[in-house]
């Protein structure tokens, strides 16, 4: 294999009768697999060989490569100005992972767990198991649960008796002093959860979970973030080129700007979901627990298409969108797709204000059905709402019907 990278013998020699030569083959064989550039693998091998070689000189083993030793061999090597690992790193994580594979590297250790890191991973089987929420929730439940801990025990051993109401209602002002909007509601509902779950778990008794106050949010005082039909058609039109960036950029945003898709939505889509042939697209259950099929209309659908066949890079996975480097793989969380939109706004000659994401689009599309005089029901279906309230919120953009309604001012001209 390492033929196809080089075409001088001499360095091809050099590189086999080195310490690491007899995996360079296997490592240059899985990294074309998984997409990587020629250049990119030149690179890694090269690099690769330059660890074996220090290897050598310090009398060390391949048996005992793991992180650490690759740590040691990296503090020789001056840290880019931004933090980031020198360039010589290339490809030695993959090269862990291929002798650790073929059962020549020792497997990682596993890391020191605290009696905090024990109780979290039991509440978040709770939280996934019990409760049924969902993956976002889960995260920032957890977050919450971890920062109360640290603030009553701190390094002290878990003592649930030593609770008392005061230092929870504490705890949640400051935190939601912190805070803005619904974050500030999230501490209430997260610490909550941990008192629910200390009774579930018999270690408190009913009762102490009212310690931790409301906060006070004024739910329909502003306006949702939104955009305007000219500038979603500004930010589509924005993607005219035919490059996987743009093609799959553009095929994300249309399915946040015409279905109203959350971005976890987004993530994990599936080659499954889409049915060409009845014009179906399945969102899987997820914070509502409850699947729904979306019409996939020709706009949408054709967006679809053309990334699948001249962007999408070729990989095992079945998600549809994929990062664009390799190896490729799906993205990993929600905040992959915000941090797209907003970039997509950018792009396009807007400037988005703090706060506006993926989510943005979803409400633009919110309020373009109801301007259009789709009814609360039937915009409650497309965006997979459970209650009819959530989609009231969105009533309030349908400006010119409000200003029919509205009431003069006081002392004002009738």
């Amino acid at each position: 294999m390492l033929e196809q990278f080089y075409t001088q013998t001499s360095v091809i020699t050099q590189f086999r009768h080195g310490l690491l030569g007899p995996y360079l083959d296997d490592l240059a064989t899985t990294l074309h697999e998984q997409g990587y550039a020629q250049a990119s693998i030149r690179c890694s091998l090269r690099y690769c060989h330059q660890f074996g070689q220090w290897l050598e000189a310090q009398g060390s083993t391949v048996a005992e490569v793991d992180e650490t030793l690759v740590e040691q061999y990296l503090n020789g090597f001056p840290r880019a100005r931004d933090g980031r690992r020198p360039r010589v790193a290339q490809g030695l994580p993959h090269l862990i992972g291929l002798l650790r594979h073929q059962g020549i590297s020792p497997p990682p250790s596993r890391p020191f767990t605290t009696a905090i890191d024990q109780w979290l991973r039991q509440y978040e089987q709770y939280l996934a198991q019990v409760l049924g929420a969902a993956a976002g929730t889960r995260k920032s439940y957890l977050l919450i649960a971890r920062r109360l801990l640290r603030a009553c025990f701190g390094t002290a051993p878990l003592d649930w008796q030593v609770l008392q109401a005061q230092m929870i209602a504490d705890f949640v002002q400051q935190e939601a002093a912190t805070r803005m909007g619904g974050g500030r509601k999230l501490v209430s509902a997260g610490v909550r959860a941990v008192l629910r779950f200390l009774v579930f778990c018999g270690e408190r008794s009913p009762g102490l979970e009212a310690a931790a106050p409301p906060q006070r949010q004024w739910t329909h005082a502003p306006l949702p973030k939104r955009l305007t039909t000219e500038e979603v058609e500004q930010v589509l039109t924005a993607y005219d080129d035919t490059t996987p960036q743009h093609l799959r950029d553009r095929a994300i945003v249309i399915l946040l700007a015409r279905l109203g898709l959350r971005a976890h939505e987004i993530v994990t889509l599936h080659f499954a979901d889409i049915d060409w042939h009845e014009g179906w697209l399945r969102i899987r259950a997820g914070k509502t627990h409850r699947e729904r099929l979306l019409p996939l209309t020709q706009e949408v659908g054709m967006a679809l298409a053309r990334y699948l066949c001249h962007g999408r890079p070729s990989s095992p996975s079945r998600r549809v969108f994929l990062q664009l480097r390799a190896p490729f793989r799906p993205f990993t969380n929600a905040c992959s797709v915000s941090d797209l939109a907003r970039r997509a706004m950018v792009h396009a000659g807007l400037t988005p204000t703090p706060g506006m994401g993926a989510h943005t689009f979803r409400r633009t599309a919110a309020s373009e059905m109801i301007n259009r005089g789709a009814s609360f029901k039937d915009v409650a279906d497309v965006l997979g709402h459970q209650s009819l309230e959530t989609t009231a919120l969105y009533a309030k953009l349908n400006l010119e019907a409000l200003a029919l309604v509205a009431l003069p001012w006081p002392g004002g001209v009738a």
